[in-house]
Order: C-alpha cells, then structure tokens, then sequence
C-alpha cells in the first residue's frame, strides 16, 4: 500500500507536468464547453426539445472527453514510458504490474473526473445551464464509462507496437468516436443503417447513459448501456493486465 501511495504521488505530478495529458484531461472539456457555447449560445430552441444547445448537449460532450483519455491519453502516455526505458527500470523492483496499473488508473480517473466536473462547471456558471436533479447519478455514470474507457486505453497500451502507431491509431479511433458518439450529431436525423451501427459502439452507450440520467432518467431504463461498461470494464481490464508488457517488443 505505501509503494502505490508514493507511486500514485509521484504519477500525478508527472501527469500535471506533462502539456498534452495536462490538456486532455483538464483542460481539453472546458474549454469545448466555452468554444461551442459562444458558437451556438444557449438560448432555448424548440429543436432541443425548448432547452439551449449546451443544456442539451453538456454531458455528452464531457462523457467524449473522457472516452478520448482513455483511447487517446493513457495509451501514449504508456507508450512512451516503456519506450524511454521508465517501465524497465520499475521491472527490476518489487513493484507488480498490478500495483502500477493500480496507481495510474488512479491518477487518471481523479484528474479525468475533475475534467469533467470543471466543465459541468463551466456551463453552469458560464452559460446558466441547471443542473438536474440527480447529478450524483450523472457523475457516478461518468464514472463508470471512464474506467471502461481506462481499461481500453491500457488494452490497446499493451497492443500498440509504438508511440507513433499509437498516435496514429488514436487519432483515427478519436474520428470514430465523435462520429459515433450522438454528441454532435442527433442519431434521430441518420439514416436506419447508420443508426443499427452506432448501437454498436461504446461511446454512444455512455453518452446515453449519461445524458439520460442528465434528463431525469433512471438507471433501469438504461441497463443495455450500464451492462454494455462494466463489461467493457472487466474485459478490456483484464487483458489489459495479462498483457501488460515493461519493455517493448523486440
């Protein structure tokens, strides 16, 4: 307990003074809820249902951003440990795999939600969004879909052959994402087919649960995407940790 205690520590302030995780999981929601809320306002609009675009749409968009830490950020980050030789180094210690992962999904997961908190904060403060009546079950949800997204990012991590594929990769299942998220898109005005595909994706699954619980839903009417997670999170997890390499392959 005390070397993940100091490892948690000491990866939280490599991650804070990291530019581009520092971005993406801090400041990367925000700053999208400030950009999109002085394009589009948030005056009310009959074609969101008599509510503004950024009430509408605010736990959406902060449920992508945490999808991309975890397909984007963490892999990289990851990456270009075990590829400076950080990760080897640790692999000649009693430190376990375990307890690493352990540590950095720790970190991720606290600067990941307090991402998301800040820019629930910024709509509310900024742009007179309210907030709704069960927020603790929005935030619980949003906590859920970020550790799938985390036990993603550590599979593809371990997959990944490099820093450079994992950029390259990433940015293309970044694309995917948004695309298929229902963030910026309506799914209502796809086409049926386009519609049958994105069930199928993850993100779209947590944009719903979230959103859902944002309009006042509850749990049990969104149980295909409360499943569709956790077991994302126990799969995606536990390959995760079978294949965690320290070194890169040769």
């Amino acid at each position: 307990m005390r070397g993940y205690r100091r490892l948690t520590g000491s990866l939280a302030l490599s991650q804070l003074r990291e530019p581009v995780g520092f971005f993406f999981t801090l400041i990367f929601a925000p700053a999208l809820v400030v950009v999109l809320g002085l394009i589009f306002g948030n005056e009310p609009n009959p074609d969101f249902g008599g509510v503004g675009y950024i009430t509408k749409t605010l736990p959406a968009f902060a449920s992508l951003v945490l999808a991309i830490t975890g397909v984007m950020v963490m892999p990289q980050q990851q990456l270009q440990l075990r590829e400076t030789g950080a990760l080897t180094r640790l692999r000649v210690t009693p430190l376990k795999p375990s307890t690493w992962i352990a540590a950095d999904l720790t970190v991720n997961f606290v600067l990941g939600m307090l991402g998301m908190v800040l820019a629930l904060a910024v709509g509310v403060i900024g742009f007179g969004v309210d907030l709704p009546q069960r927020i603790g079950s929005v935030l619980a949800a949003s906590a859920l879909g970020l550790v799938a997204f985390l036990a993603l990012g550590y599979l593809l991590a371990a997959v990944y052959p490099s820093v450079g594929a994992s950029v390259g990769i990433g940015n293309v299942l970044m694309i995917l994402l948004m695309m298929t998220s229902g963030a910026f898109v309506p799914l209502a005005v796809l086409p049926e087919g386009v519609q049958r595909v994105i069930a199928f994706s993850p993100i779209h699954h947590f944009v719903e649960l979230t959103s859902g619980l944002w309009n006042g839903g509850t749990w049990g009417e969104h149980l295909d995407a409360v499943l569709v997670l956790v077991g994302m999170t126990v799969v995606c997890g536990a390959l995760g940790v079978w294949l965690f390499r320290w070194a890169p392959k040769r």
